[in-house]
């Protein structure tokens, strides 16, 4: 009897699998377990008869996530627009179910306004005791242009950035006050909790800068916003 391998819950069949290997595969709030055979060409599901080949494109629970992803996004159904506060850096917190490698990042512009937006994202650091952006970790080449309407799409100057689940980042734009789609505030998947006695929760951060620059470092004084987030989507590699 050959000896058989154990894998970690992991979100989706490797491409390429390990003869006589156990996959623990993440669905919903659990997981589907998977042997591979001898060959390490086939992973037959428990109790299922025949197997799934390894062809990502042909097994529906392996596939991605429909992308573009929106940051953020817990379940909208339908987006809106926000004019952004001109020469104002918007920090949005989010995080990923699963690791995610992007090659860069979108916004669609709904009212045009000349002028380029600096996107990109930051990783998080701990100030005064409270999470905060820190560290510009990719940002978009040359920015995106708000001149005219429709989706504008970039990708990051450094080649691709590798998010890990379970940790938090911050997505982060500056431009001219054109206007983008945008999160209703019923549709944002992370908010940074309330002030005191407040119902209205804390959905952002933001200072105010020099578009489109992204500095290296985020600033350390910042204000909470309460409202809708632009909609910044992720494009994986």
């Amino acid at each position: 009897m050959p000896v058989m391998r154990f894998e970690k819950v992991v979100g989706a069949l490797p491409s390429t699998l390990t003869p006589n290997t156990l996959y623990a595969v993440r669905t919903g709030a659990g997981f589907d377990l998977y042997a591979s055979d001898a060959t390490g060409s086939i992973a037959h599901s428990l109790n299922a008869g025949g197997g799934l080949t390894t062809n990502l494109d042909a097994v529906p629970w392996a596939k991605r996530l429909p992308t573009p992803r929106i940051i953020g996004d817990a379940n909208c159904t339908a987006l809106k627009t926000l004019a952004l506060g001109g020469n104002r850096q918007y920090f949005i917190p989010f995080s990923v179910p699963r690791q995610v490698v992007l090659s860069g990042l979108r916004i669609s512009v709904a009212t045009a306004v000349t002028g380029t937006a600096g996107v990109g994202i930051y990783d998080n650091t701990v100030v005064s005791g409270s999470d905060s952006p820190g560290s510009l970790l990719a940002q978009v080449s040359g920015g995106l242009s708000t001149a005219t309407t429709g989706d504008k799409t970039g990708t990051f100057a450094g080649g691709n950035l590798t998010l890990t689940p379970g940790i938090l980042y911050w997505a982060s734009i500056i431009g001219p006050a054109a206007t983008l789609r945008a999160l209703p505030v019923t549709a944002i998947g992370m908010a940074l909790g309330r002030t005191a006695n407040n119902t209205t929760a804390i959905t952002h951060l933001y200072a105010t800068g020099t578009a489109p620059t992204l500095p290296a470092t985020a600033p350390t004084s910042l204000t909470a916003g309460t409202g809708s987030i632009p909609a910044i989507y992720m494009i994986e590699a």
